[in-house]
């Protein structure tokens, strides 16, 4: 009984490691999904700057709304082996909604107050054979939804400064199963961060953007539903620097550039693992004509953690994104868009090193699709 109840538990320290997989760059709007998260950068097109880039709510004349749903389609195959078990295979799915709304109101010539809420990231997984093809873990879900409270500030005829008081929300629920005996575990944690955002017009068809998200930490016990102690767990978000740049080439076409930089060397030293240093970079074109916005971006993020220390719980390689997307600009100026992204994460090859399970990842991908209603 012992041997079965440590390995019920083994799936439950994948919790102490990190985020990073579900990490989104997409935020259930046009723009975003549709440039593969390079818009989020330079927003200021209406209230969901309060997300992405506070500084951008200056842009707003008297008040704003911005109301999104996406829908997110995870899948990955695993191939491995272990000396013991021999040959293995998983294969993981899932699917989530996730929402976004903001609203946003001047309140004097120079400032703009904003609030929102959305997802920053989670998805729910199934295993058809476990994690790692051992059947220990069927289910294992991890969510998070930001409420921000933002506000933005013309400092300037060229310089908008804003920024956000963020309150971050994490659930976790795991399933497991060995044998006859089936292990359950909850939690939840509720932890503060900040946002700080810049924006300067370089000229009237030009402008450039800063954005700094603090990291947050969640620190939590999962309780379970079995003879076993409650587990400590941690779940983590790194701080990010983001910078872009808009230029409109012509009347009806616009690239936007962005530079991304997310801080994970720092969790690495904590936990003992070698962790790397996101860098990520994308552009985006849209093209606009009568009523309608067409818009397509790419973006390419490095690995945030090397191969040989690469496990089955985190199999997130190099990655790239390439999004689409198209808005409507309505009779009463409010605007309809639809956007799909397809994400590859790559197709690592993991080591876990708890089972001696060596393998490798395939099909390893995310689909969004976003609907959004903005004015």
């Amino acid at each position: 009984m012992k041997k079965q109840l440590v390995l019920l538990s083994l799936p439950f320290f994948s919790l102490n490691a990190l985020a990073g997989g579900i990490l989104l760059s997409e935020v259930a709007t046009f723009d975003s999904v549709s440039s593969a998260g390079v818009g989020n950068a330079l927003n200021r097109k209406d209230a969901s700057a309060a997300i992405t880039s506070p500084a951008g709510l200056t842009s707003i004349e008297d008040s704003s709304y911005s109301l999104g749903i996406q829908y997110i389609d995870v899948a990955n195959t695993f191939h491995g082996e272990q000396p013991q078990a021999g040959s293995l295979k998983t294969k993981a799915s899932g699917q989530q909604f996730a929402p976004s709304m903001a609203y946003a109101r001047r309140i004097s010539d120079s400032t703009v107050l904003g609030t929102s809420l959305h997802a920053e990231g989670g998805l729910g997984m199934e295993y058809t054979n476990g994690l790692s093809g051992l059947n220990l873990m069927d289910e294992m879900s991890i969510t998070a939804i930001n409420l921000n409270f933002a506000a933005g500030y013309q400092a300037s005829s060229n310089l908008s400064l804003g920024g956000a008081i963020v309150v971050q929300h994490v659930v976790a629920d795991l399933e497991a199963s060995y044998e006859s005996h089936r292990f359950a575990a909850d939690g939840s944690s509720t932890a503060p961060g900040f946002m700080l955002s810049a924006m300067y017009d370089l000229s009237d068809s030009t402008y450039i953007s800063a954005n700094y998200k603090s990291q947050i930490d969640h620190r939590y016990k999962l309780e379970p539903n079995h003879n076993l102690p409650r587990m400590g767990t941690k779940t983590r978000w790194p701080a990010i620097v983001d910078l872009g740049i808009s230029h409109n080439l012509s009347d009806q076409l616009n690239l936007k550039v962005r530079l991304a930089y997310e801080d994970w060397k720092a969790y690495g030293k904590a936990d003992g693992k070698t962790m790397e240093n996101v860098y990520s970079v994308g552009a985006a074109l849209s093209y606009a004509q009568d009523r309608w916005t067409y818009q397509t971006g790419f973006r390419y993020d490095t690995r945030m953690v090397k191969e040989k220390h690469m496990e089955p719980d985190l199999s997130i390689g190099r990655q790239w994104a390439f999004g689409l997307g198209a808005e409507k600009q309505l009779n009463n100026n409010h605007r309809l868009g639809i956007a799909y992204e397809y994400r590859d994460m790559g197709e690592p090859e993991v080591h876990y090193g708890l089972t001696d399970i060596k393998g490798k990842f395939s099909r390893n991908r995310l689909h969004f699709v976003s609907l959004s209603y903005a004015y």
